[in-house]
């Protein structure tokens, strides 16, 4: 990595100093100051000539690291991030979760574990699919031995919601007799997600007009909200007439949101496409959201679930038009990668560069992982654009905190590796391990 070594050591004893008597503000200043110039050599160099790419997303990388490090002024070791960020990098394997538990555990669960009925409804989860039924309904039995006595295990959404999508229908008929029963008890929110989960398992088991029916019972309104998209869902996946809601669910910009995140959890192409009248009814409805942020929410549950249906050219219109910051650039992003063969889609992801390199833009996110996705319709000259600028801010910007973001880009080597080069990797790591050591 280009860096002159007398410089270098000289910045370690500066370091070293500064621990010492982090009230040397002058020492920092040096120090920052050297690695900023760095990074802005680094990045001139670049756009002046390819051939320096991989050494500039080195150089620019660890003077991020060094400037964001220095900050505490105390000896720095990396940390968990920085520790799994290396070994991506570097392509070394990462520890895989724990299996899942599976039905040979059933006789493992103590009946007088407290929470006896959620721990049955992880097991039928997991169970294979001919010893689910009965591990269902000895769940079912669970819960009715405590509907009378509400307990909360803390993190779990309420009584029934991971049985119900194994439910038959005579299983959720008991079990919706005993949700009438926990009605009598002191459940709160969690009997309107246990109701929400049993009546959305009526409905896609074509009970649809009856689940409607029973869409009052729900006493959250935001619950209920849900509850009546992805009924509705069903209504239409089933083939059965359907018109847009009416009522609070639909006039309600909050409840609106809700509604769209249940119906597209149920509409989801290909295997169930929303009609093109649909598409147009929530989209322009969505378009008339009040405030910004929610607006932009709103589209962003659309385009994530139904991109690749209806016009592009619409839905670039209205997330130009009527979304912004970090979900405008998102929608735009996914639009050019799902939508990739299309005329439009060059001109959509230029527009998502131009906001994504933005001060704005920046403040939202890196942004590494859409652009890879993106890359048939991006040009690698584009992304390392915004990899420089995303670069130089967080050299600059006392606010930013890189590490946290690159940490999250879980295609961070496919990313370099496509504007730099597999050097480009190689000199990433390097960058880790320089500034660590500096830092030591």
């Amino acid at each position: 990595m280009t860096g002159d070594a007398d410089e270098l050591v000289a910045l370690r004893e500066q370091w070293r100093g500064l621990c010492q008597r982090p009230e040397r503000d002058e020492l920092a200043a040096a120090i920052a100051g050297w690695f900023r110039r760095d990074v802005a050599a680094a990045r001139e160099a670049w756009l002046a000539d390819e051939s320096h790419a991989s050494a500039a997303v080195g150089r620019m990388l660890r003077g991020v690291l060094v400037i964001q490090w220095m900050r505490e002024r105390r000896p720095h070791r990396p940390g968990p991030y920085a520790v799994e960020l290396r070994r991506r990098l570097a392509g070394d394997a990462v520890e895989a979760d724990e299996d899942a538990p599976t039905d040979e555990e059933a006789g493992s669960i103590d009946p007088g574990d407290p929470f006896f009925a959620w721990r049955l409804s992880e097991l039928a989860e997991a169970s294979a699919p001919e010893g689910r039924a009965a591990v269902v309904d000895r769940a079912i039995e669970a819960f009715a031995a405590i509907a009378l006595a509400p307990i909360d295990p803390g993190n779990d959404p309420g009584p029934f919601a991971r049985l119900a999508p194994w439910m038959d229908e005579a299983q959720l008929r008991r079990a919706i007799a005993v949700s009438e029963r926990m009605a009598t008890a002191d459940w709160r929110h969690q009997l309107s997600h246990a109701r929400a989960c049993l009546f959305v398992r009526l409905a896609a088991l074509g009970r649809v007009d009856e689940a409607e029916r029973l869409l009052p019972a729900i006493a959250d309104a935001v619950v209920r909200a849900d509850a009546h998209g992805q009924i509705f869902g069903h209504r239409v996946a089933l083939g059965e007439a359907w018109s847009l809601p009416a009522g609070d669910t639909w006039s309600d910009d909050s409840l609106f949101l809700r509604f769209i995140v249940g119906l597209t959890q149920v509409l989801e192409p290909p295997a169930h496409t929303p009609s093109e009248a649909l598409l147009r009814g929530c989209l322009d409805r969505a378009c008339l959201v009040g405030e910004l942020e929610l607006r932009s929410a709103a589209l962003q549950v659309l385009v994530d679930s139904w991109h690749a249906t209806g016009p592009v050219a619409l839905w670039a219109a209205r997330v130009r038009e009527r979304a912004s910051g970090r979900e405008q650039i998102e929608m735009l992003l996914l639009l050019a990668a799902q939508r990739a063969t299309e005329p439009e889609a060059r001109s959509i992801a230029r527009l998502a560069v131009e906001q994504a390199t933005t001060p704005a833009g920046l403040r939202e996110g890196l942004w590494f992982d859409e652009l890879w996705a993106a890359r048939e319709v991006v040009a690698p000259a584009e992304a390392a654009s915004v990899f420089a600028a995303a670069m130089w801010r967080a050299a600059t910007d006392p606010r930013a905190w890189s590490l946290p973001r690159l940490h999250h880009s879980y295609d961070l080597a496919e990313f370099l590796r496509w504007i730099g080069g597999e050097a480009a990797v190689a000199a990433s790591v390097r960058a880790l391990d320089e500034a660590a050591a500096l830092l030591a």
